[in-house]
């Protein structure tokens, strides 16, 4: 274990999280934490109808009771913060979809169960809330559309009624022969899989506090947010004030997973109040809120078929991925959920034919956005689902079937069927590693014990291919009007100690650790004499967002290229100063030492001190000080790849469900501090295996929130969640700085495939169809009982 004060190798080394004690110790400043004096607190008065028009709206009620400030509809806020509004950019190179226009509140009808109509401002929540009680909607009920397909039919009820129908957006995609793959088919493998509607449910809700200071003309905003920088281009634009006249701090986030990349109305209603009103500002979610009107994600109908040869070789593939994305989209960018499902299913499999179509549809539900992953695992599953029911059918080792058809090392580059290249990875090895962590030649001897103990017990494998850290032009394709580069500034000062400032921040990635072993490791300091600045966009360099799995990738780059700008100017200057050859010299341990035998010969603070003094006798064309700005724009596309292997039992009198062991073996590339990998890989698999059996957003048939509280909702505990045992693989990137790739979304990507597989496989007696997650005891009892 690394410590802190020491220079031994830290690239690569397990360090203990910097971020841990201050976390641990509750010296954490969450969004609810800042205390401003004078602050109002806003209370949203929220739709308790799927589908309804506003019919009118009394607000004078709430105006006059105590503590309140002001109480705001549509109507009065429409002049001075209009709606949210996504267009169709042809110049991104991305499918046309339908431009979509989303009220700060409800204008004219509300669309779904929780969208706010009105919002009360007060002295506190308290009174805020009280308030919110007291006005007084009318409402003309509308006929909702809840169900995906029914949404897409003719003649269903228009979520948006300038729309001709309810497609958002249909994209078609035909790669290779697939006509001919099918027709030369030994056996077709079919089937219709469903995903339950689940959402990120991050411990911190979503929470803004904002303050406009009327001497600067400046607004500061305190956001829980995945990206500060991109919020506050947002804020700027509509509230109308230069992007240099408003600030955004999140500094700590308590977990993001992807629904906190999106910029939200709340989030805008108040900066543009703290301003209007001239007293800061803040509203925190609560959990009912949270649950019907953040953002929800993953659900989906795909129906898919793989065309397989007699020797299990896979021929070919077709898809058809229907997604409900909500009433409305996500915000900046589109949602393009299907579609990363679609592209994501070939997985690290040989497929040259493949043929897909999406289908995105407008309901009356809250709006899908990004999560964990973003269509992956759905897309996973479907393949992994057919893969092993095209093994049984053959009378193939499941095992085998996948290690006939996985691109083997040698083939790397390899071009994909899709036309993008997987520039590394260890798929094969991958795959036999995790099935001999399972002991898959142990297992008979296990599922007979289990039997004599009335239990079924099965296993079952995933693999998958991680698209990671996109490139601004796969961004774009995709839909994110954002940038796939990230920046870095890194100044040592003149004792010697380093300040990196970063353009993204952490949810818990563990930034302050990482890239501060980037610098240290580079720059031959300790760790503790590294300071990482982030979450604060008046200290930072601009950047874009936290999210797919680029972190490590984008911002590391940026980082490792810092670090090298400035190892060079200390090894010039110390050669200067020293008389040595700045080939000769190394930077370890707090020292300038020399290369071949480490011996120390000046102290970098010293080297530090005389640079930024202008006494270190630099050449005449070489800039002052210690102080780089670089930008890290990393290839098109990363893959990380990884085998997931878990071993179930299931109680067939009560349909329960139970991890007996998880098993994964992964490969992110370099690896820049194991135990970080190895938590974002335990915390992935443990939202995947809420996907897989317990998390589902319910509505009825009205479009009510069956769901509301988290008595209803159920995510996994800590009793659900068993240890899970990862290796690791590091196969660099030819193609990155460092040879990094992404991980953060990879270990939530395999899980419900992996479950869903050992379920199958425990329950094979029975001839289950296991196509739809999560697998709840209700859902299980059903796959056994007609066949009992």
């Amino acid at each position: 274990m690394s410590a802190g004060g020491t220079t031994a190798k830290l690239l690569g080394a397990r360090v203990r999280r910097l971020e841990d004690p201050r976390v641990l110790l509750g010296k954490t400043r969450y969004v609810d934490d800042v205390r401003l004096p004078g602050v109002l607190a806003m209370a949203f008065v929220r739709s308790p109808y799927a589908h309804a028009r506003i019919r009118s709206i009394d607000l004078q009620a709430a105006r006059r009771a105590a503590d309140v400030i002001a109480a705001f509809a549509a109507a009065d806020i429409e002049p001075f913060l209009p709606p949210l509004r996504y267009d169709h950019d042809p110049a991104t190179g991305r499918a046309p979809c339908r431009s979509v226009v989303w009220p700060v509140l409800a204008s004219g009808k509300a669309r779904f169960v929780g969208e706010a109509v009105a919002v009360v401002v007060a002295q506190s929540r308290a009174a805020a809330e009280d308030a919110a009680l007291l006005v007084e909607v009318e409402w003309d009920p509308l006929e909702p559309v809840v169900d995906l397909e029914r949404a897409s039919e003719p003649g269903a009820p228009l979520v948006h009624e300038e729309w001709p129908d309810n497609v958002f957006q249909r994209v078609a995609v035909s790669l290779g022969d697939v006509a001919g793959a099918f027709r030369g088919a030994h056996v077709v493998i079919s089937e219709r899989f469903r995903t339950g509607r689940h959402m990120a449910l991050p411990i911190e809700g979503r929470g803004v506090v904002a303050s406009w200071e009327e001497a600067s003309e400046t607004l500061t905003v305190w956001a829980s947010t995945q990206m500060p920088h991109v919020l506050r281009a947002e804020i700027a634009r509509i509230v109308g004030l230069g992007e240099h006249a408003v600030r955004v701090i999140a500094r700590d986030v308590g977990g993001g997973f992807g629904l906190k990349a999106h910029v939200f109305p709340e989030e805008l209603l108040v900066a543009v109040l703290a301003r209007r009103l001239r007293r800061p500002v803040e509203w925190i979610e609560d959990r009912r809120e949270h649950l019907a009107a953040s953002q929800h994600a993953k659900d989906q109908i795909v129906r898919a078929e793989l065309a397989l040869a007699k020797d299990g070789t896979m021929l070919g593939l077709r898809t058809h991925v229907t997604c409900d994305i909500g009433a409305y989209t996500e915000y900046p960018w589109p949602t393009f959920e299907a579609n990363v499902t679609a592209m994501a299913m070939p997985g690290p499999y040989t497929i040259a034919a493949y043929a897909y179509e999406t289908l995105s549809v407008a309901t009356n539900k809250c709006s899908i956005g990004a999560y964990r992953g973003v269509g992956q695992p759905i897309g996973v599953l479907a393949l992994e689902r057919l893969i092993d029911v095209g093994a049984e059918r053959l009378g193939l080792d499941r095992v085998e079937i996948r290690r006939r058809n996985m691109i083997a090392g040698p083939e790397h580059p390899y071009t994909t069927v899709h036309g993008t290249q997987i520039e590394s990875g260890s798929h094969r090895q991958c795959l036999e590693k995790a099935v001999e962590m399972i002991d898959v030649r142990g297992f008979e001897a296990r599922r007979q014990q289990a039997r004599a103990r009335r239990r079924r017990r099965g296993f079952g494998i995933a693999s998958y291919v991680e698209v990671t850290a996109p490139s601004s032009q796969v961004w774009q394709m995709l839909g994110p009007a954002t940038g796939g580069f990230e920046p870095a500034t890194l100044r040592m000062e003149t004792d010697g100690r380093v300040t990196v400032a970063i353009g993204v921040n952490s949810q818990g990635q563990s930034h302050e650790t990482t890239f501060a072993q980037i610098a240290a490791d580079r720059l031959g300091v300790p760790l503790a004499d590294v300071r990482v600045v982030q979450g604060d966009t008046a200290t930072t360099p601009r950047g874009w967002v936290t999210g797919g799995s680029k972190s490590a990738v984008a911002t590391g780059g940026a980082v490792l290229r810092a670090a090298a700008k400035v190892r060079a100017k200390l090894l010039l200057a110390a050669s200067r100063l020293t008389e040595i050859p700045a080939a000769d010299l190394d930077l370890q341990g707090g020292a300038v030492c020399r290369a071949v035998d480490g011996a120390a010969v000046v102290p970098i603070r010293d080297v530090a001190r005389a640079v930024w003094l202008a006494r270190a006798g630099l050449p005449s064309d070489e800039e002052p000080g210690l102080e780089v700005t670089t930008h890290y724009e990393p290839p098109p596309l990363t893959h990380s790849n990884a085998t997931h292997a878990v071993e179930v039992e299931v109680d067939v009198e009560t349909g329960e469900v139970r991890i007996v062991r998880y098993v994964v073996a992964e490969d992110c590339g370099t690896i820049l501090n194991p135990m970080v990998v190895d938590g974002q890989i335990q915390g992935g698999v443990a939202q995947g295996i809420g996907s897989a059996l317990y998390e589902e957003v319910v509505y009825d048939e009205n479009g009510q929130l069956l769901t509301g509280t988290l008595m209803d909702y159920l995510p996994p505990t800590a009793a659900d969640v068993p240890r899970v045992e990862i290796v690791h693989f590091e196969t660099p990137s030819p193609h990155t700085e460092g040879g990094m790739k992404g991980v953060g979304e990879g270990g939530a990507i395999a899980p419900p495939a992996a479950i869903a597989n050992a379920v199958a496989d425990a329950l094979g007696e029975f001839s289950p169809r296991v196509n739809r997650i999560p697998l709840t005891p209700e859902r299980v009892l059903a796959l056994i009982e007609p066949r009992r």
